[in-house]
């Protein structure tokens, strides 16, 4: 039985939702990078743009992986327009195992408040996932995440906290020229202190340029309005792995 956790698209997590139940192979690095420019329409309507939302992942022995979450430049285009960086974290990644047609894994990220004002939680948090993956066919396969996410909001001088399920579900097909497409559904059920849930949807595609780049290119909807505002966002990014 070949092992799924060789292929770059199996690898990658970016830029769904979800997050691949593959861990990175002992002393491999992959670095996943991108650009968003996400709009809000309504109350407060902005735009906010971020990069390069860098995520190193380096492989370790006996199937895990440790992550760092780099920090974001980020702008936005309110009135006075406002910039600076996002928080970063330290996360831990398990591939549980494989079988013929499934993948399954966890992994969880633990947030530090290392943002700037106006772009950081001001506060840690944690994000634990359980990771799988399932194949339909040589060409179709549907993968997902189950998230618990609980972080801080606020300023520092009122620090709040919010906890929530992040449940996700999507469909990958493969294309010819190593092309593929995904769709994806996800949900979360709280997005603030007091705010409740919401559920959105994402696209995008993804190019291999042989075993170890991928480029890619999506878009996020949030559909209807929440406290007056509604968000969509576009963005592309690359993934390049290192190693022996």
């Amino acid at each position: 039985m070949s092992d799924p956790c060789t292929s770059l698209s199996n690898l990658v997590s970016r830029p769904s939702f979800s997050t691949s139940a593959c861990a990175v192979k002992p002393n491999d690095l992959l670095i996943e990078s991108g650009y968003s420019n996400t709009t809000a329409q309504g109350t407060g309507a902005t735009s906010t743009i971020s990069f390069p939302q860098a995520t190193l992942r380096l492989g370790l022995a006996h199937d895990f992986e440790v992550d760092v979450a780099t920090p974001s430049y980020e702008r936005q285009s309110s009135s006075p327009k406002i910039s600076g960086t996002s928080d970063s974290g330290l996360g831990l990644k398990y591939e549980i195992g494989y079988t013929s047609k499934v993948t399954y894994g966890v992994n969880a990220l633990y947030t530090l408040d290392t943002g700037s004002a106006g772009f950081s939680g001001n506060g840690n948090g944690i994000l634990a996932n359980v990771n799988g993956a399932l194949t339909l066919s040589p060409a179709v396969g549907l993968f997902g995440s189950f998230g618990y996410n609980a972080q801080s909001a606020g300023t520092a001088l009122a620090q709040q906290r919010y906890h929530g399920f992040d449940p996700s579900l999507g469909v990958s097909v493969s294309l010819p020229q190593s092309f593929s497409i995904f769709a994806e559904g996800f949900g979360m059920s709280s997005t603030g202190p007091g705010l409740g849930g919401r559920y959105a949807f994402d696209t995008g595609i993804l190019k291999d340029v042989g075993s170890r780049l991928q480029l890619d290119a999506e878009y996020y909807d949030y559909p209807g309005y929440q406290n007056g505002t509604r968000q969509a966002s576009v963005g592309f990014g690359a993934s390049y792995l290192f190693g022996p």
